[in-house]
């Protein structure tokens, strides 16, 4: 990073300077993994989504 820090306020600028850069790519990695789970509802052809439910033809209650 950069030379010693000399005063307290210097060490309170650069540690809420790194703060606010970790909160940023912490809210860009939740909006890229929220896309990634919403792509996945969209297919739904996974554990079963693609079987007829009970009412449907299915093995379920008759």
């Amino acid at each position: 990073m950069g030379g010693p820090v000399h005063s307290l306020h210097e060490f309170m600028l650069r540690t809420e300077s790194i703060t606010y850069i970790l909160i940023a790519a912490a809210l860009c990695a939740f909006v890229f993994f929220w896309r990634f789970l919403s792509e996945r509802d969209d297919d739904r052809d996974h554990l079963g989504a693609d079987r007829p439910g009970p009412g449907e033809g299915g093995h379920g209650a008759h």
